[in-house]
């Protein structure tokens, strides 16, 4: 099998054919489903990661990724690829990655917004922010309109003279546009916009047009949900575009999934919910569990882990809402993350002054000394991504100079080039997650001979994963998933003397909540563990069925044959259905 390249980014049809691939290098490890259709019908793949000899899926703890929820933030499908191709190309070599596939299960979806990247690909691109349904009216509002009005396969930067412009050319660099100060007279001057064309253009008045794409699926989650009047591309309702209610569908008929992953770009920053409430208002241990894997997720990658909320503001009296982060804690108390990946700034060596990284503030105001920088590093690293400037004859607006930056690939995604080292990063991250499962083990089975053919039968479960059985207590409070149950099942001619065949035990913690750093007044109680007992009659060599049920930490099913010497304490890896 030719394996996937990670020095370009495909289209969706490239993309298809390199899960296709996977899936028939590697079968009864992946199989590929159809998550829903986008709104242009095209087919959201969904790639299911777990060794089928082992039990169905739904039986084993799920992590999910996905990616691609914005059209043009191409980086993330080839991350969410990388990791699936990594996990299968190391199962058989590596205990981490054969773990994750035999007792674990990994749902990655590396696209979720196909039309939008068809869209933005395609010749002549269009550059959208999610999916292609006309939104909120149907037809093109007045004002400029992003466009590839030249035809060269990219939409850049349109530059038009002005004695009361905004823009001046740098001294130091003819391609670069610097500020004019505020008392400044007497030069060439611009104004800056989209390269594009214009709906209902006056001859005088130019502004930049509202998208008549303007969806964004990251705000058409339930979690906060508000209307197009308060929150811009919400939808008409939470769910209303097919794209995320398959999302919401899956995550509906599938409860085993205790953690997330949705790759973004850009700004080398991993964010953790809530978008538009304080720390405060989050459960007090689930938040030490965020930063627990967020310190985790920058030991491996080096991005800093930061609230939406508190430093990740578009604007400082604005929140965000109605995403899907937020939407998989609040509602379903799953530990989810975004990861922004690539940031150009940061990669041509400028440092943020402070461990919060406030990205979107330097966007609004930095010296001409640090984009002369990155000038000087894309130059050397990404040559064609500042393009210089070329008179043009607009058919609206007459003489203009077109060029400036050419964003697809080079503040929005990395160079192709180096793709790799800023995505390989992540896959270390989302296997080291995914390894922070709830699992579920029998620490001791045990029938015990009371006489006259009755019997004692004992089990003791416990949770030997990080993550509490319920993945956090957000969860318990929403009652997304059920405790653990233990169940004993009897063939013909048993019969229960003592106890409820189906007993719950409630959840079961992990180390998730034992995050104290001090020795000094730890306490490693047993509460990853429960117990039930029951009284059976049956004749020796009968054969009894005793199972425990976790949507989180999975399901164990385990045999017991009376008279049997029992299980030693510890054992009880998952087994294969009847095992």
């Amino acid at each position: 099998m030719e394996r996937p390249r990670f020095d370009t980014y495909y289209t969706n049809e490239q993309l298809l054919a390199a899960l296709q691939a996977l899936a028939r290098a590697h079968p009864g490890l992946v199989r590929l489903e159809a998550l829903g259709r986008t709104h242009e019908g095209r087919e959201i793949p969904i790639a299911i990661v777990t060794n089928a000899q082992t039990g169905p899926d739904t039986d084993k703890p799920g992590f999910w990724v996905d990616a691609n929820l914005h059209a043009t933030e191409l980086a993330g499908s080839m991350a969410a690829l990388h990791l699936l191709e990594t996990v299968l190309a190391r199962y058989r070599t590596e205990p981490r990655a054969r773990r994750l596939a035999d007792e674990q299960v990994l749902y990655v979806v590396p696209r979720l917004n196909l039309d939008g990247v068809a869209a933005a690909l395609g010749r002549p691109p269009r550059l959208l922010r999610s999916g292609t349904r006309p939104y909120p009216w149907p037809e093109r509002q007045p004002g400029l309109h992003p466009e590839d009005v030249d035809g060269d396969g990219r939409i850049l930067q349109m530059r038009i003279e002005d004695p009361a412009g905004d823009w001046k050319v740098s001294a130091r660099d003819p391609r670069l546009l610097v500020k004019r100060a505020p008392d400044e007279e007497g030069g060439t001057y611009y104004r800056l916009f989209a390269e594009g064309r214009l709906e209902r253009y006056d001859g005088d008045l130019i502004k930049a047009a509202p998208p008549l794409a303007g969806l964004d699926f990251n705000r058409n989650f339930p979690a906060g949900w508000r209307p197009e009047g308060q929150q811009k591309g919400a939808g008409e309702h939470p769910g209303s575009e097919p794209e995320v209610q398959a999302v919401l569908e899956w995550f509906r008929t599938h409860p085993n999934i205790f953690g997330a992953l949705t790759y973004h770009t850009f700004s080398r920053v991993l964010l953790r919910p809530f978008g538009y409430r304080a720390d405060e208002e989050m459960e007090h241990e689930d938040l030490r569990v965020f930063e627990a894997i967020g310190r985790r997720a920058t030991e491996i990658t080096g991005y800093p882990c930061l609230s939406t909320f508190h430093h990740f503001k578009y604007h400082p009296k604005e929140v965000i809402t109605g995403c899907f982060d937020d939407w998989l804690y609040e509602h379903k108390g799953i530990f989810a993350f975004t990861v922004e990946l690539w940031d150009l700034p940061s990669a041509a060596g400028l440092e943020h002054k402070n461990a919060e990284k406030k990205f979107i503030e330097w966007f609004r105001h930095h010296p001409p000394e640090d984009d002369e920088r990155i000038v000087r590093w894309v130059d050397a690293h990404a040559p064609g991504a500042l393009v210089p400037w070329r008179p043009f004859e607009h058919p609206q607006l007459g003489p203009v100079e077109l060029g400036g930056w050419d964003r697809l690939y080079s503040f929005t995604n990395p160079p192709p080039a180096l793709l790799l080292a800023e995505i390989a990063p992540q896959t270390e991250f989302a296997l080291a997650f995914a390894a922070m499962a709830p699992r579920l083990r029998w620490r001791a089975v045990q029938a015990r001979a009371l006489g006259e053919e009755s019997w004692q039968v004992r089990a003791v479960v416990e949770n030997v994963g990080f993550l509490s059985s319920s993945g956090s207590v957000q969860a318990r409070k929403q009652k997304a998933c059920r405790e653990v149950r233990l169940r004993l099942e009897l063939p013909a001619g048993a019969e229960l003397l003592g106890g409820r065949p189906e007993v719950e035990v409630g959840h079961l913690e992990g180390r998730s909540n034992k995050l104290d750093a001090s020795p000094y007044w730890a306490s490693s109680d047993t509460d990853n563990r429960a117990r039930a007992e029951w009284v059976v009659r049956a004749p020796p060599g009968t054969v009894l069925a005793l199972l425990a049920l976790s949507e989180r930490a999975g399901t164990l099913r385990r045999k017991v044959r009376l008279g049997e010497p029992p299980a030693a304490a510890g054992t009880g890896a998952p087994a294969p259905p009847g095992g």
